[in-house]
């Protein structure tokens, strides 16, 4: 195995990859989505409504927008939008064939194409979560408190590393999903309903869905309604190798995938 090759390959490919995105026009719905939270809280805090609001409340508003709207949402519709195009935006654009020309393993292309996307929406998702953060905070007289003696700076960073991962894990899924699958729409609305009803779902069954896994690393618990099946949360030792394993698992389905891909772009 020539890993350095491999190496040089992935690196040249998603520096290929990413060029391509940052010239793309089609990723504005992406820019749009993962965004739109942090024009929100700017709107808020130009307005100072939480200026007089404790942090604990401030806490909870911010804890429940990550959970139901930028996780299970935002950065779900991000990562299917980017990664489920990677190889079918190339079938549409009858370019894959170029690709498929490289000297190169297309495990080692896939796996190229992936980096590029983790880079790309992990920028959007970073930006995201911290400029939402701290606009929340940032009008309460207590901001400086809260980040520099209190529990902020550490909050912040685990919604940032909960951001990082779902990058990574929903990236290598929709990848698998955008190879596997012509119509992938249809899929990704089937997964959407997944990961937001599978709090209601038996534990056994929560256990297949992403976000379950992301309950223990996030620093605070939201409450989910009544209908919510109760179920320990999976503590940061087990969930993120779990996670990882899933992500690669993930890729290599992808790349067992694209090894037999054939271009026949009348099909599409």
């Amino acid at each position: 195995m020539n890993w350095r090759l491999w190496a040089r390959q992935i690196t040249a490919i998603a520096t290929l990859e990413l060029k391509r995105f940052l010239l793309a026009r089609r990723w504005t719905g992406v820019y749009l989505v993962t965004l739109a939270p942090v024009l929100l809280m700017f709107l808020r805090f130009s307005f100072a409504s939480s200026r007089f609001e404790p942090v604990g409340a401030l806490t909870g508003i911010y804890a429940n927008l990550f959970h139901f709207f930028e996780l299970r949402f935002a950065f779900f519709m991000g990562s299917a939008a980017v990664f489920t195009q990677l190889f079918r935006g190339d079938i549409l654009e009858k370019t894959l064939h170029f690709y498929l020309l490289v000297p190169a393993r297309r495990e080692v292309i896939a796996v190229g194409k992936y980096v590029a996307g983790v880079a790309f929406v992990s920028v959007l998702f970073v930006i995201s979560t911290v400029g939402t953060h701290l606009l929340i905070y940032a009008p309460s007289s207590e901001f400086g408190t809260f980040f520099l003696e209190g529990p902020g700076l550490s909050h912040l960073l685990r919604y940032v590393a909960v951001a990082l991962l779902a990058g990574i894990v929903y990236g290598a899924l929709f990848m698998l999903v955008g190879v596997r699958f012509k119509n992938s729409g249809v899929v990704t609305v089937g997964l959407l309903a997944w990961e937001s009803l599978s709090f209601a779902l038996p534990s056994t069954f929560q256990m297949f869905s992403v976000v379950h896994y992301f309950q223990g690393l996030l620093p605070v618990t939201v409450d989910r309604g009544p209908f919510a099946v109760l179920s320990e949360p999976v503590s940061s030792i087990l969930g993120i190798p779990a996670l990882l394993a899933a992500t690669a698992a993930f890729l290599a389905a992808s790349g067992w995938l694209v090894r037999s891909t054939q271009v026949t772009y009348s099909a599409d």
